[in-house]
């Protein structure tokens, strides 16, 4: 079944450049029936049907001007570059704020202190907020001071964490939390900044690891790289749970500690809000499917019970509902049921190949469908509206959802490269989050 194009504008990209490439992960493990679905991260063909239409409104707002001049520093000028930087990259990537060019600046820095402020010289450069910040110390003591100011209305806009007393290697960390705060006052919720990322990620030849990052891209921690295949990673309540091959075929860890017990093949687990259980997709003579386990690792109910193929399973984040992949009506497509099994019923009524779904908010789930020659991007609801969020920029698999569900991160190979990207929830603003082409597979949002 192919997707039509959206209807409105896909929104801003980073990337002027866009080209297709081959499927980025060839030599993730492959379920043996042909038409059986795959996990996070794998390719396949499916069969065409009918076309139906997917509509996105346009009625989301301009982006908001912020200035972020230089900071006011009285600390080593590389720290004080940083947290500007770190400011306004966080602003761009949050897909609220359009923030300014400061060669188009005409305030006196010089001039200005935290509070004083010529609010003229902001005005016409079309601020419509501005953000300063203040540095002192080093070392162990580094003093952070941030301000936000509504240029229009000439006075501070209150945010709950305007000062900080940390070390340099905390100083990261509370710029994001006081992006986050301003966030929170200007749109009602707070920011996703200091969330992790986790992924999968080629290590040599034959051999994956799971990694971890900061949502800005930063901080990449090593959680699993041994000479094996580590994949599928999730994380909920800090419950860290991959496959691995390490033990010669595919099992479920949870850091270093493996929980399946027997023998059988297994795919992929998630940890249910609240911990407690998990939902795997294991081998059940032949064909996969979805299972409660216990976190101990005793594997419990059989949830689907199908002769099909079920992998992918994904809890919503009440815990009630989980989301999977199965081929039961010819080809791979996203369904849903109660976390008891009962009330399974398709979601997914177009494209031909829809795998690697995401639970998050309001009932939205997130999805990449393969749209003829190459994979995008999709939320749908609970109703089967489908959302497209991304179109004729490279291929864009393996997605997954924010915790508040205004954000998704996923794969792209747009401009040539496969990068890992962050977008907003209807996709009209959409950023690269790394530099540096490589094989990142299946994410997970930490939540």
């Amino acid at each position: 079944m192919k997707f039509k194009p959206l209807v409105g504008t896909i929104g801003l990209v980073v990337a002027l450049c866009m080209g297709q490439v081959s499927p980025a992960y060839p030599d993730d493990p492959k379920p043996d029936a042909a038409a059986a679905p795959a996990e996070a991260g794998e390719e396949a063909q499916g069969e065409n049907g009918a076309p139906i239409t997917m509509v996105v409104s346009p009625g989301a707002q301009a982006l908001d001007a912020v200035a972020v001049p230089t900071v006011l520093c009285a600390s080593d000028e590389k720290l004080c570059t940083s947290v500007s930087a770190t400011v306004a990259r966080d602003l761009t990537l949050s897909g609220f704020f359009r923030v300014l060019d400061p060669v188009s600046f005409i305030a006196n820095m010089e001039k200005e202190s935290l509070s004083a402020t010529k609010w003229e010289d902001w005005f016409n450069v079309g601020a419509k907020y501005l953000i300063k910040v203040r540095v002192e110390g080093g070392g162990k003591n580094v003093a952070l001071s941030f301000r936000l100011y509504d240029v229009n209305r000439r006075k501070a806009i209150e945010v709950s964490f305007q000062e900080a007393s940390v070390g340099q290697d905390g100083v990261r960390a509370a710029t994001h939390k006081f992006v986050n705060e301003v966030i929170r006052a200007i749109t009602g919720m707070p920011g996703p900044f200091g969330g992790k990322l986790l992924f999968a990620a080629k290590t040599g030849r034959g051999t994956k690891g799971v990694f971890m990052m900061s949502i800005d891209g930063m901080s990449r921690k090593t959680i699993a790289a041994d000479d094996t295949i580590n994949m599928l990673p999730s994380m909920v309540d800090g419950n860290i749970i991959y496959t691995s091959f390490r033990p010669g075929q595919p099992g479920i860890y949870k850091g270093r500690k493996r929980l399946s017990r027997d023998k059988r093949s297994y795919r992929s687990a998630m940890m249910k809000p609240g911990g407690g259980v998990l939902a795997v997709s294991a081998d059940d003579g032949g064909q996969s499917d979805i299972f409660l386990m216990s976190s101990s690792g005793k594997l419990g109910k059989n949830l689907t019970h199908h002769w099909a193929d079920e992998v992918s399973p994904h809890w919503s984040p009440e815990g009630d509902r989980i989301t999977f992949v199965s081929n039961r009506t010819g080809s791979p497509q996203i369904y849903v049921m109660n976390a008891d099994g009962s009330s399974q019923r398709r979601l997914t009524m177009a494209g031909h190949y829809n795998s690697t779904p995401d639970f998050g908010p309001n009932g939205i789930v997130v999805f990449a469908g393969m749209d003829e020659a190459h994979s995008d991007i999709f939320t749908v609801d609970m109703e089967g509206a489908i959302t497209r969020i991304t179109q004729d920029q490279g291929s864009n698999k393996d997605p997954t959802i924010s915790p508040d569900g205004r954000h998704l991160a996923f794969v792209s190979t747009r401009g040539g490269k496969s990068r890992i990207w962050i977008s907003t929830i209807d996709g009209r603003f959409q950023f690269p989050i790394t530099e540096r082409s490589s094989s990142y597979s299946t994410l997970f949002w930490s939540r």
